[in-house]
């Protein structure tokens, strides 16, 4: 499963089609510089869209109906995502939302011209799927504030049964390491769950995704298939 990490102009559509061209879907996030939209008039194939559940429920629903009508052929909610973990790469990083502009950010890209070419003439230079979508986001710092202030730490099995009612077509889960968390999902009747401790950059101290898979498979009992995430 090809999930979005270009972040630039363009990037997603560019990934879209070449993850076509290997046979395998392509997963656009809700967090995309591209917007749902701008990628299904760039591809000429169905592409798979993966879901943040926010605490404005209402704009999740949005979301959903724009997947369908841009003919995304699977939703891939994600059920880790929560509580925002702290990134210490990030952190070292200095990456931040708005972007703090300092002499090691400038040297940076200066070092990579072609790259700032391509996202200054990019469409768009915010998150394309929130665009318009928040009341008085008039900058960065108004939609940083607003992203941080949606993960809902009270997403629950209700909640994932409400999506697959409002989506009515195939379901995958992402975010799945724990046995337990695995027999239920695969008993509200997903299309597959998807073995991922989100890259190993979200929660502290969780055990790697190829280590709870083998238990993972064993209680499923072929009840929904079982991916494996990258880690």
């Amino acid at each position: 499963v090809g999930l979005t990490g270009l972040n630039w102009a363009g990037g997603e559509i560019l990934a879209c089609r070449a993850a076509h061209r290997f046979g395998v879907p392509y997963t656009l996030s809700t967090m995309s510089i591209c917007s749902i939209e701008d990628v299904a008039g760039g591809v000429d194939k169905p592409f798979w869209f993966q879901l943040y559940v926010m605490r404005d429920r209402g704009f999740a629903a949005s979301l959903i109906e724009r997947a369908k009508k841009a003919g995304c052929s699977a939703l891939v909610p994600t059920l880790d995502l929560q509580i925002q973990g702290q990134r210490h790469r990030d952190l070292k990083n200095g990456l931040a939302v708005p972007p703090r502009l300092t002499l090691a950010t400038a040297f940076d890209v200066l070092r990579k011209p072609g790259w700032a070419l391509n996202v200054l003439r990019g469409k768009r230079k915010s998150f394309g799927n929130l665009e318009g979508r928040i009341p008085d986001a008039k900058s960065l710092t108004t939609l940083s504030q607003w992203i941080a202030g949606q993960f809902d730490p009270t997403l629950s099995w209700k909640d994932v049964e409400w999506v697959k009612k409002l989506w009515g077509g195939k379901l995958i889960l992402k975010g799945i390491l724990e046995p337990e968390d695995a027999k239920t999902a695969a008993g509200c009747g997903v299309d597959a769950i998807v073995v991922s401790n989100h890259g190993g950059r979200q929660l502290d101290s969780n055990i790697s995704s190829i280590r709870a898979l083998p238990e993972i498979v064993r209680v499923v009992e072929n009840k929904t298939e079982v991916w494996l995430g990258g880690g």
